[in-house]
């Protein structure tokens, strides 16, 4: 009889585990197809997200902002390996695995890990769970000094005017195609890249005014090298009370900014944050959004040029023209 009560555990243990594993599958397949939809409904009410900032967001509403991917709107490439799957009891499962995100234009993956909990909720099984962390390879770290080829003054030569970035990015006027100039120079001590940014109507007079008599939008930026972290931090502050928080990362000449942002209204969103540098006087942004976060970040994209002649512009002498160490 102990023999058979066993071999009867064992066979229900892996009816338990194969159906956990089939919804492990049938979630991923909902996210490879950008339907926001159907992984909510893979939610609990209250299960919750901490990413690997430890921000809290309710999971249902986070992935339901997931949309598929297009031609103009590419999502950054998952690949999710060495999972294990540990049961806790008949109604609890916890999944432990690695995870790559490789962003938009990007050859090199960012890197973590992750473990999510599965609970069985009205007879299904569904994510109660979720908790993010990002592993970063020191010997891979940027510094500061390689993003010295932001110092300068630059323009918006090309924009999408009918999209809107979160706060703490390059944001555009919706509706029109609004002047963006940007300027970016070091503090005394080099300890910081200061950028100021000013998004004003076309139409406004030089005072600051737009054309309705509101005032242009002003964004200042710090970034930093954060010895704690070992990472270079980012923090924005826009003059109608939106700020955002980012890390950032290097893939030779592309820059990957992972930006958390509050608006005024008190709502969040995330993206990626690509900067991708050609070398000389010419800057690619796009901001890419990502699953996590309050609110659905859109697309956006556009070309920055620096000015000619620039007063601003500095080198450090440790540094290449490209914003390499020097070797």
């Amino acid at each position: 009889m102990l023999l058979l009560s066993g071999d009867a555990a064992r066979a229900q243990q892996d009816t338990t585990t194969a159906a956990i594993r089939a919804a492990i599958r049938s979630y991923a397949e909902a996210f490879e197809r950008g339907d926001g939809k159907a992984l909510a409904g893979f939610w609990t009410p209250d299960g919750d997200i901490v990413d690997d900032e430890g921000r809290v967001l309710n999971g249902r509403e986070a992935v339901r902002q997931i949309t598929p991917a297009t031609k103009d709107a590419p999502r950054p490439a998952f690949r999710i390996e060495q999972t294990q799957l540990r049961l806790l009891s008949g109604d609890v499962a916890i999944e432990d695995g690695t995870v790559e995100v490789t962003p938009p234009g990007a050859t090199v993956a960012l890197t973590g890990w992750f473990s999510a909990t599965w609970v069985r909720h009205d007879g299904v099984w569904k994510l109660a769970s979720l908790r993010e962390s990002r592993v970063t390879s020191p010997h891979n770290t940027p510094r500061l000094a390689d993003l010295d080829w932001m110092v300068g003054d630059w323009t918006v030569v090309e924009d999408h005017p009918d999209r809107e970035p979160a706060a703490g990015s390059l944001p555009l006027v919706p509706g029109g195609s609004p002047p963006i100039e940007v300027s970016v120079r070091w503090n005394a001590t080099r300890t910081f890249l200061i950028r100021d940014m000013t998004i004003a109507d076309a139409a406004a007079p030089s005072s600051g005014d737009t054309g309705d008599g509101l005032p242009a939008m002003h964004i200042t930026q710090r970034i930093g090298w954060d010895p704690l972290s070992r990472q270079i931090v980012s923090w924005s502050f826009g003059s109608d009370g939106s700020h955002g928080e980012a890390t950032w990362s290097r893939d030779d000449d592309t820059w990957v900014a992972r930006t958390m942002a509050v608006m005024p209204d008190g709502t969040q969103t995330s993206s990626l944050n690509i900067y991708i540098y050609d070398g000389a006087d010419r800057c690619t942004w796009r901001s890419v959004p990502t699953h996590v976060g309050g609110e659905h970040a859109p697309h956006v994209s556009m070309t920055m040029i620096r000015k000619p002649k620039s007063a601003s512009r500095q080198t450090s002498p440790q540094t290449s023209p490209k914003g390499s160490p020097a070797r």
